[in-house]
């Protein structure tokens, strides 16, 4: 309660339960993979691609774009193949689908064999590929590798050496401009990378990992060194939260239960998974059942898994404390929400008028595991209404897309509570 014009005003808050819905929040979840070769001259045919979309990407915010560039392991990518990649980005544009992109020269496991000599000229190609990355950067989450090794991921190459490896993302991050995300494979090539005294400023704030091998082995398949894994993934959950994380997860001689799974995804603070490999690991989730008391009871551990992806924001008080109404929020999800967010309080009046206030918040809170506490001044709550409802919003400030918090009985919109005077 406080006073405004010598009348008291009095703040009945909402009840704040989190919610097990899906959210659809852009930036996280499930994905499929969309693999492309490139020939020289280049034949494209996207029309199965559009079907697939609509088959197989229907209630999937995220895409893998995997384009394959062997075709010019020994020369400049020619205009018409750099067409082909314009017009494959433009299909997911219009289909509303984030991209998640990776250039390979490899689709069959031999890195070595189908990478260029010269390390001049896979500079010269992501040179190449900048431009059209950069018109499309809206629509990418994420940049995966340097595009050399086995299918891209940083494997089986001759440029793996930290000067290599450096110079290749560094000549990435410049011909994109700092656009887009990067990522690399494991958490050592990370921290050699930020490391070496030639990486580019503001790099490390925009790189994360992307793990094609989460529990295939002890070392996920090589990403980690033997006996390292525990120790790894401890790192991953103090330093590995700057930028979206994600990758696919392999079965191993025994399936891991979703609990386990879901512990270690937070440590990993993934953002996106493969949704249909490998069938044998997703398959398990989806048959195992959620038994722990509360709003995730009965539920799969595939959906358990899939709707802590990414940020999962949820309200948990608001009360009046002197001039301010504080409103405490946590984090949920595996990982944290990595671009610029806007808040807004929603005043519904009882007038019928809707009042619309800016909420000051501090991006760099918004992380995995974290509570946020947010100190709204009265005077953006007050109005000349005898009774208003207030609610809070939030959306994704280059776009405006709505981030629906996980409150039950939230839409776009959570109620925070009905202010009245008495």
């Amino acid at each position: 309660m406080w006073m405004k014009d010598k009348k008291r005003v009095r703040f009945q808050r909402a009840k704040f339960r989190e919610s097990n819905k899906e959210l659809n929040n852009p930036g996280c979840g499930w994905y499929h993979i969309y693999p492309f070769v490139l020939q020289n001259p280049p034949e494209l045919s996207l029309e199965e691609t559009r079907n697939c979309i609509v088959t197989d990407s229907r209630e999937e915010n995220l895409v893998l774009v995997r384009i394959d560039i062997g075709a010019f392991q020994s020369c400049e990518i020619p205009k018409e193949a750099l067409e082909a990649v314009s017009e494959i980005f433009h299909l997911f544009r219009v289909s509303q689908k984030q991209m998640i992109v990776r250039f390979t020269y490899d689709s069959k496991g031999r890195g070595m064999e189908k990478e260029p000599q010269s390390m001049d000229l896979i500079k010269k190609h992501m040179e190449q590929l900048g431009e059209i990355i950069c018109r499309f950067a809206a629509d990418i989450l994420v940049l995966q590798g340097i595009f050399v090794g086995s299918w891209g991921e940083m494997h089986h190459s001759k440029f793996l050496a930290v000067s290599d490896m450096s110079e290749l993302i560094c000549s990435l991050y410049r011909a994109v401009k700092g656009d887009c995300c990067l990522a690399v494979r494991t958490p050592e090539q990370w921290r050699s990378i930020t490391d070496y005294k030639k990486t580019e400023q503001g790099l490390k704030d925009r790189m994360g990992l992307f793990n094609d091998g989460i529990f295939g082995s002890p070392t996920d398949l090589g990403t980690y060194r033997e006996g390292a894994r525990e120790k790894e993934l401890m790192w991953q959950k103090y330093f590995a939260d700057a930028a979206p994380n994600g990758g696919e997860v392999i079965a191993g001689e025994r399936p891991v239960g979703y609990r386990q799974a879901a512990e270690e995804m937070q440590s990993m603070h993934l953002s996106y998974l493969n949704s249909s490999y490998q069938q044998r690991q997703l398959d398990y989730w989806k048959n195992e059942r959620v038994k722990e008391r509360g709003c995730w009871e009965g539920l799969s551990g595939y959906e358990y898994i899939g709707r802590h992806l990414g940020s999962r924001f949820v309200i948990c008080s608001a009360r009046v404390s002197k001039r301010y109404l504080e409103v405490v929020i946590e984090n949920h999800g595996f990982s944290g929400f990595y671009e610029e967010a806007e808040l807004f309080l929603i005043i519904e009046e009882n007038t019928g008028k809707t009042v619309l206030r800016d909420v000051k918040a501090n991006d760099s809170e918004w992380k995995s595991e974290k509570r946020i506490v947010l100190w709204i001044p009265l005077a953006a709550v007050e109005t000349e209404a005898a009774e208003s409802k207030v609610f809070l919003q939030m959306r994704r400030k280059r776009d405006h897309k709505i981030i629906r918090f996980a409150n039950e009985g939230a839409d776009d919109r959570v109620l925070l509570g009905i202010g009245k005077y008495r």
